[in-house]
This record gives C-alpha cells, structure tokens and sequence, in this order.
C-alpha cells in the first residue's frame, strides 16, 4: 500500500529544491547570461518590482527593463543567496532569500545587499516566477564599506 504522507514529503522536497535552483540560475543569468535566459524563468504573465524603484507589471515591462539592464550590467558581478524560505502551496510557491553581491560598477568595486520576494507558479511541471520583488538594502563603493561613508565615531560602548 502507497503511503500518501511519503509521498506529499516527497514532492515538496523536490518542488523545494526545484525553486532553490530557479533561484540560483536567475542568479547566473543576471550576472553572466543572456536576456533570454533570464527570461526563461519567468512565466508568460509575470511583473517586477524594484524597491526602492518602480512596479514593471506585464512579462513585455519586466523583459524591458531587464534588456536595459543586462545592456548597462556591471562587468563583473557575482550574486550570493542566502537563508532562503519557501512555502509550497500546491502549483504556488513563495520563496523569500537575502542576497549579496559584489561586483564592479564604472572601474570601482562595489558591494551589495537587499532581499528577493519571489512568487512562482508550477508550469508544466516547471516552476516560473511570476512576480520577483527586488528590495535593495544598499549599493556602496566597496571602500565605503556595507554602511556607506564611514564616520568616526567612538566603538567602546559609554559606561552605565
């Protein structure tokens, strides 16, 4: 007899691990690929949000604007996830990562942080992003450190 429970564990699992690679190759694509392969990972009926930024609602806007960005991209750039969360609901899934990245932005490293709140579809047996939500942390020179401009300041904490 077939354990249903067995095979609900299963499935989540490999839809898991599914989503964790959609992550990871959107990652590459920006980074080293083509517009096309960026694409790929998204479903036909897709948006994009940018925050602090714009909402790109339509798979035409979300691809526009990652055309001009892919045109305009650091020459070297190289993304980082971490402490990703997925629910899997079904054909539905949310994932939600941190990402770090550093690269170089005209001549000068730079670093990188902020969060992506992805919602995905199963299509065909193949998860798609159907809303990816950019929320950027920073983007500082790497000399300015994480913080931005340093600033002196005392770091021994004052006396209670």
């Amino acid at each position: 007899m077939k354990d249903v429970n067995t095979d609900h564990q299963v499935r989540e699992l490999l839809d898991r691990e599914q989503i964790r690679d959609l992550v990871h190759r959107y990652c590459w694509a920006v980074d080293r690929g083509t517009l096309e392969e960026v694409m790929a990972l998204f479903h036909e009926e897709c948006h994009l949000a940018l925050v602090p930024g714009k909402r790109y609602v339509g798979r035409e806007a979300t691809s526009k604007w990652y055309r001009v960005y892919m045109q305009n991209r650091m020459e070297v750039l190289r993304h980082l996830i971490h402490n990703q969360v997925i629910t899997v609901n079904g054909d539905t899934a949310t994932s939600k990562s941190y990402f770090d990245a550093v690269g170089d932005l005209k001549g000068e490293s730079i670093t990188v942080a902020g969060f992506y709140e992805d919602t995905l579809l199963r299509v065909n047996g193949e998860w798609k992003f159907t809303e990816k939500i950019i929320k950027l942390d920073f983007l500082v020179p790497l000399q300015e450190g994480w913080g931005g401009k340093r600033i002196k300041r005392n770091l021994v904490p004052p006396e209670v």
